[in-house]
């Protein structure tokens, strides 16, 4: 058999196989005719037949080209021109037009570019977008017609291309699909073009094809750059440059309100935190163009009072100012969609709490949330005027984010289930509040409510106890009174209770007086006490040690080796010290390291010694697995209660590979801790040291006391160029966040100086 089509294709071999067919050309055109083909079509291709100069049949047909230089086309050419069949006839014409500019016959990409966008965009578009592309250099041709097929559009006129964008492209090669994207989706070429001056400005190399707005607007772009500079130390400026430039044609007015901004007068991180409370409005793409003005809305009634605000709180604090009116009014379930006094009442709490002593950390509106956005105006007209120190033991409380978050939800649950209580302790013991709220906040929501309801039932919450008969009083406060619950009468009545002896009228009176005062603190101990005999469940722990509530709170919170973590506490509690050495588990990973001497790693050394500043450290092993278990809570880690990585503080205590060294003061208190841990190739791998702001000379004595360990162990110790692989013994979940990086950088970069 032998194929033909390679010669067919040929135009030569083509005319020679169809020569002997000529003088049924007629015949033909009849047939062709009869089945419904166009009369005036087959006219010409009669023509071209019978030209001397033999006209391509297929052109005359399809586009009318008679023409001699229709035979001296190149084949690819041609089958370029078919994809314009469908379309006007002079189409073909334009074609052949642009080839002498369009680079179709040098470079291939074009041709195949060119032949991909007149495929999907049909003759009408393509072409015009062909001819676009003829005004721009060989080069940049290719990229153009590419960027077409790439970005994957709807076709879309040529008319808008401005050829001013065309010294962007070579910024970054993605902006041109981000500058024909915004072509396609109707916005116009100089809102678009701002938008790449100010990322070309400032060197930036950003996207903005995923922030287009639904319509053009105004830029400032003054205004923007010169706010990109302020934001500077704060920021990169990436997205927060491109989001405003978005805002500017999704919402009528933004740019001036951009403009009018006194952003020089504001701290740079304040600054920021502004951009950031305004960039929310913009940040779902989900929500419709309604909602999104009707935010727009909101926020530009807020913006004034906000300015006027932060131009009377001091510079230390304006960014907690504006964090925390984004915390309450853009953020949370229903961002912005909120009540007209939310702004009134975060403006007032901001009077009071944005200014010394005050921490600089917005982490105290998450925890008042509920408080701040209370439906009733008589509840937030008493917290707003509430004595400073309640906001202050709630500032000390919030020191840390993650205790913070207990915190918050714990008030959330209380306010729902009493809030005259909250505003009562608010008011006289806020950091018994404080304390109870974080340790309810350690449950979860499921667990919290029913206890709440169990709490309203106690015969000290349903009762005023201190209304009672005397010896009925008595009898409730010598039986619930125990376990971390004071009795708020005074010695002298609960003695003379005890005893059966009679009080004057006038001591009785006054007795009382001072219990009732404290009768808040009496029930919000009650509730804590339920709490943790809730935590507590059938272990047997007593929980008026710090370290055991530590350790119940750690075992609720806990998704990952919570299980693992739970039976180790109950062994623990039952005094099986030595659980996790004697394990199975355990020993068997001693046997497949038989160079880790168990009493040794088990034990480890102690180090004495001065630290300026700091006078005597000793650092050492912790033996206490309740003690252990607290070294992120001890530095503020993320390993602590509540932390990002807390399982990781229940795989230490669970592995036999993994120890914790401490650092202490005279005092006995931390300074800072380090993980110690055994690689699967026997190496030493000490972790970095926490807290992060350890000094210097303290992490000195750390690396003393790693490399004189490493040496009694007789292993080598890991300098942190690699990660070396550490089991999980008893746990499943640990995250390896590298090794201590001990050798210099210089010598890791080959020794350079």
């Amino acid at each position: 058999m032998f194929d033909l089509r390679p010669h067919l294709l040929h135009r030569r071999t083509l005319g020679a196989l169809l020569e002997p067919l000529r003088p049924h050309v007629a015949q033909a055109l009849r047939q062709l005719e009869a089945q419904g083909h166009s009369r005036e079509r087959l006219e010409r291709v009669a023509l071209a037949l019978a030209s001397p100069a033999r006209a391509d049949v297929a052109l005359a047909y399809h586009h009318g080209l008679l023409e001699t230089r229709g035979a001296e086309l190149p084949a690819s050419f041609i089958r370029l021109g078919f994809l314009l069949a469908r379309g006007p006839e002079r189409g073909f014409n334009r074609l052949l037009a642009l080839r002498g500019r369009l680079a179709i016959d040098t470079h291939p990409g074009v041709l195949t570019a060119a032949a991909r966008l007149l495929n999907r965009w049909g003759p009408e578009h393509g072409l015009s977008w062909l001819e676009v592309a003829a005004r721009l250099v060989p080069e940049a041709q290719g990229e153009l017609l590419t960027a077409l097929v790439k970005a994957d559009l709807r076709p879309f006129s040529a008319e808008g291309y401005d050829l001013q964008f065309e010294p962007f492209a070579s910024h970054r090669a993605s902006w041109r699909v981000d500058y024909l994207r915004g072509l396609a989706a109707n916005l116009s070429s100089d809102y678009l073009l701002s938008g790449f001056r100010l990322l070309a400005a400032h060197g930036l190399k950003d996207s903005l094809g995923t922030r287009l707005p639904s319509a053009s607007g105004p830029v400032p772009e003054e205004c923007l750059g010169a706010l990109f500079v302020h934001l500077l130390p704060e920021t990169s400026g990436h997205s927060e440059l491109a989001s405003l430039w978005s805002l500017c044609g999704e919402l009528p007015g933004f740019a001036e309100v951009l403009s009018s901004t006194p952003w020089t007068s504001l701290t740079p991180a304040a600054a920021y935190a502004l951009v950031k409370l305004l960039n929310t409005l913009g940040w779902d793409d989900t929500v419709e163009r309604p909602v999104r003005l009707r935010w727009w809305s909101v926020a530009r009634r807020l913006l004034p009072p906000l300015l006027l605000r932060l131009s009377h709180t001091p510079a230390s604090h304006q960014q907690r100012c504006v964090e925390m009116m984004c915390r309450l009014v853009a953020l949370g379930e229903t961002p912005w969609e909120i009540p007209a006094y939310l702004v009134t009442s975060t403006l007032v709490l901001a009077e009071r709490i944005c200014r010394p002593p005050f921490s600089r950390e917005n982490r105290l509106s998450y925890v008042l949330e509920a408080l701040v956005k209370h439906p009733d105006a008589q509840v937030r007209e008493r917290f707003l005027a509430a004595p400073e120190r309640g906001f202050l033991r709630f500032d000390d409380c919030c020191a840390r984010e993650d205790l913070a978050i207990l915190a918050g939800m714990g008030m959330e649950w209380l306010v729902e289930h009493d809030v005259r209580m909250v505003l009562d302790a608010f008011e006289s013991c806020p950091e018994t509040l404080a304390r109870t709220a974080r340790l309810l906040g350690t449950l979860w929501k499921h667990e919290a409510l029913p206890l709440l309801t169990e709490f309203a039932r106690h015969p000290l919450v349903r009762e005023d106890p201190f209304q009672l008969p005397p010896a009925r009083m008595a009898a409730l406060l010598r039986e619930h009174c125990v376990d971390g619950v004071e009795s708020p009468l005074p010695r002298k009545a609960r003695l003379a209770l005890e005893n059966n002896r009679e009080l004057s009228p006038g001591q009785w009176a006054r007795a009382l007086r001072i219990a009732s005062a404290q009768r808040t603190r009496l029930r919000l101990q009650v509730l804590a006490r339920s709490v943790m005999e809730r935590l507590r469940g059938r272990m047997r722990a007593d929980t008026r040690d710090t370290r055991v509530r530590h350790a119940l709170q750690m075992a609720n919170l806990v998704h990952h080796n919570r299980r693992a973590l739970r039976r180790l506490l109950a062994r623990y509690f039952e005094g099986e010290r030595d659980f996790i050495v004697r394990h199975p588990v355990s020993r068997a990973w001693f046997e497949r390291h038989p160079r880790v001497e168990q009493a040794k790693w088990l034990e480890g050394l102690m180090l004495r010694r001065e630290v300026p500043g700091m006078g005597e450290v000793t650092l050492s092993l912790e033996q206490d697995t309740l003690e252990a278990l607290r070294l992120g809570t001890h530095v503020g880690s993320c390993l602590g209660l509540n932390g990002l990585c807390d399982y990781s503080a229940a795989a230490v205590v669970l592995d036999v590979n993994k120890r914790v060294l401490y650092a202490r003061d005279t005092r006995g208190l931390v300074l800072a801790r380090q993980l110690l841990a055994i690689s699967d190739d026997d190496t030493l791998v000490p972790f970095k040291v926490y807290p992060e702001s350890c000094p210097q000379p303290l992490q000195s004595v750390f690396l003393d006391y790693d490399l004189a360990f490493a040496e009694t162990l007789g292993l080598p110790l890991s300098d942190g160029i690699e990660e070396p692989e550490v089991e999980n013994v008893l746990s499943t979940h640990f995250w390896h966040d590298g090794a201590w990086e001990l050798t210099p950088p210089a010598i890791r970069r080959g020794g350079e100086a």
